[in-house]
C-alpha cells in the first residue's frame, strides 16, 4: 500500500492542489496583515527661503527614502510609491549640521495602511552661495562655406545671457556661445539655437549642473556670407642703405590678401597700396623685418579673411666686399686707336679692385669686367692709361693700378714728314738763289 501511494503521480498532484486550495481559503477568510516598504523620492518645499538668502542647496547622498507600512495581504497589490508624499521643509533646516526632518504623508488608500514610517527620518542638505553671472555670447560657425565665399559679420540676439546656480557649478563655465552650420553656404545663414557652454580649455560642457538655470533658452543668429576677392599687395621701398651695403630685395609672407565686403566696395579696389614709409631702409646696414597691419590700408566696408591681416616683410640688406683681379692689357680691346700712331704700354697687367656681394665675387673673372682700353685723344709721348668698364648691377669697379701708354708716330707718318721737310728745304734754297743775283744787280 505504501509503495502504491509513493508511485502514484495522480495522488501527488491532487494533494498539492488540495493544499493550495486550503491555503487560499485560510487567507481569504483570515486576510492577515503584512509589513511592506516602498522607495519614494523626497520633495523639497520652501526653497525660496534659501534663495532669498542668496543660497542654493544640494542633497547629500540619495534623494530617496524608504517608507514602511502595514497592509492586509489582499490589499498589498493596491499600494504603490505614488500613494506617498515625502518631503523636507527647508524652513526646518538646522544650519549647524545641515539636517532637516523628513515628513511622510499618505495620499491614497489611507484606510488600507497602518504604522506608516520613513527611514531615514532626516536627510542632510549642503548649502552653497548662489551666483548669477553674465556671459557674452560667442558665435561658432561650423563647416566650410562654398568655395569663393567666406564669413562676414554675425548678429546674435541677445548678445549675452545670465546664468544662475551654485558658485561651484557656475564656476565650471568659462564662456558661452552658440553653434550653427555654414557648410556649403553662399548666402546669409540665420536661425535660432540653444546656448552652449565651454570650460577653461575650450571644451564643450555636455551637461551643466542640475541646479543651473539660464534666463534665455533660444538665441537668434544671423551670419553674413560674402564673396571673397583676392587683392595683390603693392609694396615699395624707401631710403638709401648704409655705405658698403646693398638692398637686395624683399620677401613677403603674403603676395595677396583675401578680403570680403559688399559688391560696390569690392569693385572699387583692385590692389592694396602700402605706403613706402612702412618699408624705410634709410641707413640700414643689415636685413630688417617689418610687420605691417594691412587692415589700416583697406577702405571701409572690407574685412580680411582669416588671420591674414598682418603681413611680415623681410628687407634683405647685405654687406659689400672687395676683390682684386689681375687683368692682362694685351687681352683687352681698344677704342679710339689712330692709324697714325703706335701704342705701347708701360705695364703688361693691371690690378682692378671691385666691390660686390660675396656670392657674386666668388665666381667673378677678369673677362666678366668687360674692360676696354680707351686711346681716345692721346698725343705722342707718355699718356695716362684709361680703362673703361661695362655698366652692371653686380659689381662696382673701385680702382685700378695706374699705367702709361706711350704714343709714337708710325713709320709711314715719319717718312712722309721727312719728305715734306726735304721738299720744303729745296724750295727755300731755289728761292734764295733766284733772289740772290737780283739783289746784287741792284
Amino acid at each position: 500500500m505504501k509503495e502504491r501511494l509513493a508511485n502514484n503521480l495522480g495522488l501527488k498532484l491532487l494533494s498539492l492542489f488540495l493544499a493550495f486550495f486550503l491555503w487560499l481559503l485560510v487567507v481569504n477568510v483570515s486576510n492577515p496583515g503584512i509589513e511592506r516598504s516602498k522607495e519614494v523620492q523626497v520633495d523639497i518645499v520652501n526653497e525660496g527661503v534659501l534663495t532669498a538668502a542668496g543660497q542654493t542647496y544640494e542633497i547629500v547622498g540619495k534623494n530617496t527614502v524608504t517608507v514602511s507600512y502595514h497592509v492586509r495581504t489582499l490589499d498589498e497589490y493596491k499600494i504603490s510609491s505614488s500613494d506617498f508624499r515625502v518631503y523636507v521643509n527647508l524652513e526646518d533646516l538646522y544650519d549647524v549640521t545641515g539636517a532637516v526632518p523628513v515628513t511622510v504623508e499618505v495620499i491614497n488608500h489611507k484606510e488600507l495602511l497602518d504604522s506608516v514610517s520613513v527611514k531615514p527620518n532626516v536627510i542632510h542638505i549642503k548649502t552653497e552661495a548662489l551666483q548669477r553671472k553674465r556671459f557674452p555670447l560667442q558665435a561658432s560657425a561650423l563647416g566650410k562655406t562654398r568655395e569663393g565665399y567666406d564669413l562676414g559679420d554675425v548678429e546674435l540676439s541677445p548678445e549675452y545671457i545670465y546664468v544662475s546656480g551654485p558658485v561651484s557649478q557656475v564656476g565650471q563655465i568659462s564662456y558661452a556661445g552658440v553653434e550653427f552650420s555654414v557648410d556649403g553656404a553662399y548666402s546669409n545663414v540665420e536661425g535660432t539655437t540653444a546656448p552652449v557652454f565651454y570650460d577653461a580649455n575650450g571644451n564643450k560642457i555636455m551637461e551643466i549642473g542640475d541646479r543651473i538655470t539660464v534666463d534665455t533658452k533660444e538665441i537668434s543668429y544671423k551670419q553674413e556670407v560674402l564673396k571673397v576677392k583676392s587683392l595683390p599687395l603693392r609694396l615699395n621701398v624707401q631710403g638709401t642703405v648704409a655705405p658698403d651695403c646693398r638692398y637686395t630685395g624683399m620677401e613677403s609672407s603674403e603676395e595677396s590678401i583675401p578680403v570680403i565686403g559688399t559688391s560696390s566696395v569690392l569693385q572699387s579696389i583692385d590692389a592694396i597700396q602700402v605706403p613706402e614709409e612702412e618699408l624705410n631702409i634709410d641707413g640700414a646696414s643689415e636685413t630688417k623685418t617689418v610687420t605691417i597691419d594691412i587692415t589700416k590700408y583697406l577702405p571701409e566696408g572690407l574685412t580680411v579673411v582669416g588671420n591674414r591681416g598682418k603681413v611680415t616683410v623681410k628687407l634683405k640688406i647685405e654687406r659689400l666686399e672687395t676683390m682684386t683681379l689681375k687683368v692682362d692689357l694685351k687681352e683687352l680691346s681698344e677704342t679710339g686707336r689712330s692709324d697714325d700712331y703706335k701704342y705701347s704700354f708701360g705695364s703688361s697687367t693691371v690690378d682692378v679692385t671691385v666691390k660686390g656681394l660675396a656670392r657674386d665675387l666668388e665666381t667673378l673673372t677678369a673677362d666678366d669686367l668687360g674692360a676696354e682700353i680707351s686711346l681716345e685723344g692721346m698725343n705722342p709721348g707718355d699718356n695716362k692709361g684709361v680703362l673703361v668698364f661695362e655698366e652692371n648691377d653686380i659689381f662696382e669697379v673701385m680702382d685700378y693700378t695706374p699705367f702709361t701708354v706711350t704714343v709714337t708716330e708710325s713709320e709711314t707718318v715719319s717718312a712722309t714728314t721727312q719728305t715734306h721737310e726735304s721738299s720744303t728745304d729745296k724750295e727755300t734754297e731755289s728761292q734764295e738763289e733766284t733772289e740772290g743775283p737780283s739783289a746784287d744787280n741792284q
